[in-house]
C-alpha cells in the first residue's frame, strides 16, 4: 500500500500508473476479454503522463505543494495524495474526451504542438531535478511520435498503432465519481428517454456538471426486447436534466426515475399505497406492512 500511495504522489508517470491500476482493477470483469481489454488499455497510460506533464508545464499552478504531498506520503494516507492531485485531475478531465471529433479537433493537435515545443525546447538546465523531469518528459514525447508512424501490419498494409485515447478519459472519471458521486451508467433524461452516461464534464470542484450520454434503443438481430445504446448519438446533457435509473422494488433490477417496477415485474407484480409489492394476481386484501384497509394502489409502471 505504501508504494502505491508514494507511486500516485509522482509526477507524471507514478501518478499515471496508479490511476490505471486502480481504474481498471475495480472494472475488470474477471472474463479473459477484460483481462485483455485491460491490459492494452493499462499500456497505454503512458498518455495520461503525458497530459499531466503538458498540464504542469503550461499550468505551474497545478502542480501540488511538495510539502503537502509529503505528509501524505509518509502518514501512508492515498485520500490526501488525491485531494492534493484533485485539480490536476479534474484539468486532465476536463480536456480529454470519449467525442473522436474532439479528440482529433482539438486534444490531439494540442499534444503535437506541445510534443514540438518539447523538442525544440534548448533551454540550459542546471539541475538535476530539470535533467530528470527533461529526460522523463522527452521519452513521453518519443512514445507519442512512435504511436503515429505508420508500420505494417500483419495484412501487409501501412497503419499507425496509435494510442487508446478513450481510456485516460475513463480512469479519470472513475477516480473523480468514486469520491465525488455521480452518474456512471443507465440514467433517465428530464423527458423521461432512457440512455447510458458514458463520460463525465467536470467543472471546478464537486460532482459531474453534465454527461455524455447515447440514447437507448431497441436491440435488433432478435433482441428488439433489449435496449442497447444508439452508436450515432452524442448528447451532452446538464447534470440536472440527468437522474439515474432506481431500483425495481421486486427484483432490485433497474427499474426508473419514476418508476417502482422494472419492465419485466411490472405485469407480474402491483404495488400497495405503502409502496410495498405484491402480485398482480393476488386476492384483495390488508397489506402486511402499513396494515391498510385499502389493500392494493396502482403501479407506477
Amino acid at each position: 500500500m505504501r508504494w502505491e500511495v508514494r507511486r500516485a504522489a509522482e509526477l507524471p508517470g507514478g501518478r499515471a500508473e496508479e490511476l490505471a491500476k486502480r481504474a481498471e482493477r475495480e472494472r475488470g470483469d474477471g472474463t479473459s476479454s477484460g483481462r485483455w481489454a485491460s491490459f492494452h488499455a493499462a499500456e497505454d497510460r503512458w498518455l495520461l503522463a503525458l497530459v499531466y506533464a503538458m498540464l504542469t508545464d503550461e499550468r505551474p499552478g497545478l502542480v501540488p505543494d511538495r510539502e503537502r504531498l509529503r505528509v501524505a506520503v509518509e502518514a501512508n494516507d492515498l485520500a490526501a495524495v488525491d485531494t492534493a492531485m484533485e485539480p490536476l485531475d479534474r484539468a486532465a478531465a476536463r480536456l480529454l474526451t470519449k467525442v473522436p471529433a474532439v479528440w482529433w479537433g482539438e486534444v490531439k493537435p494540442r499534444l503535437d504542438t506541445y510534443a514540438d515545443a518539447v523538442e525544440s525546447d534548448d533551454r540550459e538546465l542546471t539541475t538535476r531535478q530539470e535533467l530528470d523531469a527533461r529526460h522523463v518528459v522527452g521519452r513521453l514525447v518519443e512514445r507519442w511520435r512512435k504511436a503515429w508512424v505508420p508500420v505494417r501490419n500483419y495484412n501487409g498494409y501501412m497503419e499507425s498503432p496509435g494510442v487508446m485515447w478513450l481510456s485516460a478519459k475513463r480512469w479519470l472519471d472513475a477516480r473523480l465519481l468514486q469520491e465525488h458521486g455521480g452518474h456512471g451508467a443507465r440514467v433517465r433524461l428530464r423527458d423521461g428517454r432512457p440512455a447510458v452516461a458514458y463520460a463525465a464534464e467536470w467543472g471546478e470542484e464537486g460532482p459531474p456538471v453534465a454527461y455524455r450520454v447515447r440514447e437507448l434503443e431497441p436491440g435488433r438481430n432478435g433482441n428488439v426486447g433489449r435496449l442497447v445504446p444508439s452508436l450515432t448519438s452524442h448528447l451532452l446533457v446538464a447534470a440536472a436534466d440527468c437522474r439515474e435509473d432506481g431500483p425495481c422494488a421486486v427484483c432490485g433490477g433497474v427499474a426508473g426515475m419514476a418508476e417502482r417496477l422494472c419492465d419485466g415485474c411490472a405485469p407480474r407484480f402491483i404495488l400497495y399505497r405503502c409502496g410495498e409489492p405484491t402480485r398482480a394476481n393476488a386476492s384483495y386484501g390488508m397489506c402486511p406492512v402499513c396494515r391498510a384497509e385499502e389493500a392494493l394502489g396502482g403501479g407506477d409502471d
